[in-house]
């Protein structure tokens, strides 16, 4: 599981007038390159009579740091961006960065440091639930190659298969079939290879590892654009009442199929 942490593209006045020219607009040329983090935050809280335990406020912290506030479950939502400066060469050295997420009352909800890569973009989702004391980061490098037809995605799973008394999840498309599964013993926290499709929505089916005949939790779908690259988080609808066993599953899991940020 790839975790991380952000800071905004700010460079300090100093900088900038003493190493900068005119054709790398102040900031200096090679020096102090710059990565994204955008930032989804699928925590519940089960049982809770509001969101409040969950919504996130989010710090990304290294030589500077960026921040966001007040940041609900995400849903559908496109996520804040968050930038960091990082490396004062071009060589990925010393490009390490914290992330924490704190709730309205001041409790984490996660705390991590990672190395980021230079000019890349990443996604981060949160995922656990606060009743449990259980939640966590998980952050993924997009893939910035250009896509000629069709569409690129990868799934991120939030649930925990666990709740659902399994070891974890089997994915495959509603009509390739039982059994012809793209990716298996998915667990939460957990992103698949990229996958591609020319439709122009993603049905999937979400079905219990391991087992034959298949035992199937979920169908979920959501709509796709050509040429496009998708991170596919799978979630729980509601967050104050995520499906915790197998019969609440059917109704209660989702996808959300977020663009990825264009180069």
């Amino acid at each position: 599981m790839n975790l991380l942490y952000f800071t905004p593209l700010v460079v300090a006045a100093a900088v900038a007038s003493s190493c900068g020219d005119d054709d790398d607009d102040g900031f200096g040329g090679s020096l102090r390159s710059d990565a994204s983090v955008f930032y989804y935050n699928q925590i519940t809280s089960n049982g809770d009579a509001d969101q409040s335990t969950l919504t996130a406020d989010v710090t990304l912290s290294g030589d500077d740091s960026d921040s966001v506030s007040g940041v609900g479950y995400s849903g559908e939502d496109e996520g804040p961006e968050l930038r960091v400066r990082i490396d004062d060469a071009n060589d990925n050295d010393d490009n390490s960065v914290s992330l924490e997420g704190v709730n309205s009352s001041g409790g984490r909800l996660f705390r991590t440091r990672v190395n980021l890569a230079n000019n890349s973009n990443y996604t981060a989702v949160s995922y656990g639930d606060t009743s449990f004391n259980s939640t966590d980061i998980a952050l993924f490098q997009q893939d910035a190659s250009d896509v000629d037809s069709g569409v690129r995605f990868r799934v991120i799973n939030t649930v925990d298969p666990e709740d659902l008394d399994a070891s974890g999840f089997a994915l495959r498309y509603s009509d390739a079939g039982t059994g012809n599964y793209f990716s298996t013993g998915v667990r939460q926290g957990d992103a698949t290879e990229y996958q591609s499709t020319n439709a122009g929505s993603l049905n999937l089916v979400v079905a219990r590892t391991g087992v034959d005949p298949e035992e199937r939790f979920a169908r979920v779908d959501c709509s796709l654009s050509g040429s496009r690259t998708y991170d596919v988080i799978l979630a729980a609808n509601d967050p104050l009442n995520p499906p915790l066993s197998e019969s609440e599953a059917e109704d209660e899991l989702v996808i959300y199929c977020h663009p990825q940020e264009r180069n």
